[in-house]
C-alpha cells in the first residue's frame, strides 16, 4: 500500500486540529457520548464502503 495514502492531507491537518480544539471544551459525559456515536458512524462508513464494493463487483 501507497503509504502517502495514509497520510492526512494539509486540510484534514487543519480539521483535526480545529476539531481538537472544539473537543477540549467538552465534558467527560459529552466526550464519551462523542465517542460512541463517533464509532458508529465510522462503522457505517465501513458499511457503506463494504456494500459499494461488494455491489461493484471487487472481491
Amino acid at each position: 500500500m501507497d503509504m502517502q495514502a495514509l497520510q492526512l492531507s494539509l486540510e484534514q491537518e487543519f480539521a483535526l486540529a480545529k476539531y481538537e480544539q472544539q473537543v477540549q471544551s467538552l465534558s467527560q459525559d459529552n466526550a464519551r457520548e462523542f465517542l460512541i456515536e463517533a464509532f458508529r458512524q465510522l462503522m457505517v462508513k465501513d458499511n457503506v464502503i463494504r456494500s459499494l464494493v461488494k455491489t461493484s463487483g471487487f472481491k
